[in-house]
């Protein structure tokens, strides 16, 4: 049924008609199809696949029946009307069917617009879109110069389990069995991301040598490919040599028959020991999927060893190091990080290997293991201090500052939610723990006296747990002339008087100057304290201070 008429407006412009996914062919891409093409007529059985394995059953074998119809194409190459017919039929064989409209296209003089062929992996093309064929047919045998885009035709056939390789001549298909052609390691090296020289058997990246044993080990057949880990960082993200040299086959599964040897190990590691099982078990799946084309070369090699490190069940590892479980101390040693950070995590790590393996990632978690390891993914203190502070911090507090109960409970969470870092924070602890254990050590508690010994007594230990520097200005603000008279003896007894001398009136300077002798033997007194003597000293400097002062507030102990 013919379609409605054209209407016409006057001064109307002429609308041209595109059908999506096509372009109009430029001077190049028109002459190289008609070179292609040209050659696919001149020659079609040079573009067939050589059959390079026995042959048992040609009736069931699908590329043999597929050579068989496109022989039959083949035969009529020259005959446009048949072709025609035979690539617009929709039952019988795809190859066929491609060759077909590829053909017809070659005897069409009309090829000024041509479909566009866009793939991340193979690459882009133009071709003639005849008939009812896939694209990706039609493209493979108009393109079929190009190593990986010939290969495209007889896909269908590699999901079913058939190998072909793309050689610089042609393709070969091994059959069932993947077994790739002397040569065609060498073209698919060719495309690589990076310059490989060749030694026999042996191809060697830019900075590895055929004798080396570390790096990784790629082998083929009897060729052996040789990688260098350094060469592996330039590449630019995306590329790899399994992807150069897997697309030049279909299907690009490596992984069927290459095999690959990796002989790096952590730092420490025994040179005579095996690897566990569990951690060459991931190293061979990062493998099987770098040759699956899923890891790329920039992320092989971090890739590795993150795998391998992880998934070690024995002793400790700390990044790409490795020590003996009994060997805690040295391992603490290399952690970043200060002596009390230090000292606190290998108290926690004590508590928490008790009953197993621990796992400290690098985002503040951690697991519990059934295995005795201890796996840290950060090199510092600090981060694993924060994974294992809120289950562990009250051991901390404990064992290091002697604070439990509520206090010990309020500490943690305050520090859990804060993160504060822990080198400031463990610093400001153990200077509370230092005057915790200053003012135990002193015979009276704060507020046992509430006179002129009292104010004595708060001198003397402040000066002793902050320093002499804090309480001059708490000396000079005495609220009655005691204090006063207190204040400007406790600046003579520092040698403050020369500097500070003025906040003080006559009244003050007459009575404090008297007391300077009892006051400057109570403080020597209070040195005795500090360094962990007995306080009869400074009790007896503290009675012979309030007799001398008239103070009555001294209270026996």
């Amino acid at each position: 049924m013919a379609g409605p008429g054209k209407v016409e407006f006057p001064g109307q412009k002429t609308q041209r008609m595109r059908a999506r996914g096509t372009k109009r062919a430029s001077a190049g891409v028109l002459k190289r199809l008609e070179k292609n093409l040209s050659d696919l007529l001149d020659d079609p059985h040079a573009l067939m696949p050589i059959v390079a394995y026995t042959v048992k059953r040609a009736r069931k074998d699908p590329v043999q029946r597929s050579l068989k119809e496109c022989a039959k194409v083949i035969a009529k190459k020259n005959d446009r009307k048949w072709l025609s017919k035979r690539m617009v039929k929709k039952r019988g064989d795809g190859p066929a069917r491609a060759l077909a409209g590829s053909l017809h296209a070659a005897h069409d003089n009309e090829r000024s617009m041509v479909a566009v062929f866009d793939h991340p992996i193979f690459g882009n093309s133009s071709f003639v879109r005849r008939g009812l064929a896939k694209p990706t047919q039609l493209v493979s045998f108009q393109n079929h110069g190009h190593p990986r885009q010939r290969l495209l035709v007889w896909e269908d056939h590699a999901r079913s389990g058939w190998w072909f390789f793309s050689m610089e001549d042609g393709i070969i298909c091994t059959g069932s069995e993947p077994a790739p052609p002397e040569g065609w390691l060498e073209g698919g090296l060719a495309d690589a991301p990076m310059k490989f020289t060749q030694k026999g058997d042996v191809h060697c990246s830019p900075a590895a040598s055929s004798d080396q044993n570390e790096g990784i080990h790629f082998r083929v057949g009897d060729s052996l490919v040789i990688i260098d880990e350094s060469d592996l960082a330039g590449v630019a993200e995306g590329e790899s040599v399994p992807r150069s040299v897997a697309l030049r086959m279909m299907p690009p599964r490596l992984v069927d028959f290459a095999k690959i040897e990796w002989n790096w190990r952590p730092e420490g590691w025994p040179e005579d020991k095996d690897l566990p099982t569990a951690a060459q078990e991931k190293v061979d799946e990062v493998f099987e999927a770098w040759l699956n084309l899923a890891v790329t070369d920039s992320q092989l090699a971090r890739t590795l060893r993150k795998a391998l490190c992880l998934n070690m069940n024995e002793g400790c590892i700390i990044g790409e190091r490795w020590w003996a479980m009994d060997d805690r101390e040295a391992m603490i040693e290399a952690i970043n990080g200060s002596p009390p950070e230090k000292a606190a995590l290998e108290l926690m790590l004590s508590g928490a290997l008790e009953e197993g393996g621990l796992h400290i990632r690098g985002d503040g978690s951690f697991e519990e293991l059934e295995d005795n390891v201890l796996k840290l993914e950060d090199t510092s203190c600090h981060a694993n201090l924060i994974a294992l502070w809120p289950q562990w911090g009250d051991l901390v507090l404990d064992e290091i500052y002697g604070i439990t109960g509520e206090n010990a409970d309020a500490i943690v969470e305050k520090q859990t939610k804060r993160k504060q870092g822990f080198g400031a924070f463990l610093k400001k602890m153990e200077a509370e723990r230092a005057e915790h254990v200053m003012l135990s050590r002193f015979p009276w508690n704060k507020g046992d006296m509430d006179g002129l010994c009292g104010h004595a007594d708060e001198l003397v230990r402040r000066a002793r747990i902050e320093g002499v520097g804090s309480t001059i200005t708490k000396a000079k603000k005495g609220k009655t002339p005691a204090q006063e008279a207190l204040g400007w003896a406790w600046i003579n007894v520092h040698e403050r008087a020369e500097s500070e001398g003025w906040h003080f009136g006559s009244d003050a300077r007459d009575k404090g100057g008297d007391w300077v002798p009892a006051l400057k033997a109570l403080y020597e007194a209070s040195g005795v304290l500090a360094e962990g003597g007995s306080s009869d000293e400074y009790v007896e400097a503290m009675r012979a201070f309030a007799a001398r002062s008239g103070a009555s507030d001294f209270v026996e102990v």
